[in-house]
């Protein structure tokens, strides 16, 4: 059996997809294929040299979705992107043999641990694996807007079921891809609600370690090390960054982030979570511009802000 991770990402999230691939290679060792969908001209290039010779990458054009394709020609990029999640999940399953696992992932996220641990509750039977948001009691209100299921890590052990699963995904995004939190549309994401009533193999995610993320992080007590934080007793498989922000200081380049844009963590959560993840995405981004290839951050802060916002712990110096 082979497991087939895939991801997409444009150059404004390319140190994260870049970061993202690494801790994956890293921390899974079994079979396994790695694709990228480039969601601009400049990724190609990037990965050639940036990533590793085994990294297969992907064009819109290059899958022949035709219905895709047209879709790029009248939808905003961030909305393209979420239709793009579903309709690669298809191209990927359809080129995958029977049993073969098919892992759609967000490029913000990022591998503390294999998630061997988590596909494992497949088991013999299972054909979808999703994780809900669980989120904390001060964000509850997210779940009609954003759903309670995220597409971050979604699963599929190819077969039937899953073919099912992801054309039918496919055929609701080009339909309708938009964010209107008030009539329960979050791009890709809110068409999983429905799947626990349709699809009897699909299992949901009971390990706390995938999944962690910013909408339930102080839930949790956070310990460990950065290496491998802890989320009460449960070893952080992977977390999701999102709402994270690069941040450049009087025009000089990523030396700072912001963990997430609108939220608040413990000290503790901010050192083992986010210090390492900071410094690994100016590294990155460091060596992609002395490569040719330049990565913007994604907000600029006055000297005598950046100040006042690291004196308040709202800002992580990326060292």
């Amino acid at each position: 059996m082979t497991v087939h991770f895939c991801t997409l990402f444009d150059m404004r999230y390319a140190t994260r997809g870049l970061a993202m691939l690494e801790s994956l290679h890293t921390k899974f060792t079994g079979d396994m294929t790695l694709t990228i969908l480039a969601m601009d001209d400049r990724v190609p290039a990037l990965i050639q040299t940036m990533g590793r010779p085994e990294w297969k990458v992907l064009t819109v054009d290059r899958m022949g979705d035709i219905g895709l394709i047209e879709a790029r020609n009248t939808r905003p990029h961030r909305e393209f992107c979420w239709t793009c999640a579903p309709a690669f999940s298809v191209h990927m399953v359809n080129r995958s043999a029977d049993g073969d696992i098919v892992v759609y992932v967000d490029a913000d996220l990022f591998f503390f641990g294999s998630p061997q641990i988590l596909l494992d509750e497949l088991a013999d039977e299972g054909t979808i694996l999703i994780h809900e948001h669980r989120y904390s009691a001060d964000r509850l209100h997210y779940e009609p807007s954003s759903g309670r299921f995220n597409v971050g890590f979604v699963a599929f052990r190819v077969g039937d079921e899953a073919r099912s699963c992801v054309n039918r995904w496919r055929q609701q995004v080009l339909d309708k891809c938009v964010l209107d939190p008030e009539n329960g549309y979050c791009g890709d994401q809110g068409y999983l609600n429905e799947w626990p009533s349709l699809y009897p193999g699909l299992r949901i995610l009971k390990n706390l370690g995938g999944g962690v993320a910013p909408w339930n992080l102080v839930t949790y007590t956070v310990s460990g090390d950065a290496t491998q934080p802890v989320v009460d007793d449960a070893p952080v498989v992977f977390f999701h960054y999102h709402a994270f922000r690069t941040v450049s200081i009087a025009g000089l380049a990523h030396i700072a982030a912001i963990p997430a844009w609108g939220y608040d963590f413990s000290d503790a959560a901010k050192r083992l979570l986010f210090a390492d993840y900071a410094s690994r995405l100016r590294k990155i981004s460091y060596q992609a511009r002395k490569a040719g290839f330049m990565t913007a951050a994604d907000t600029s802060h006055p000297l005598r802000d950046a100040i006042r916002s690291w004196l308040g712990g709202n800002l992580i110096l990326a060292i």
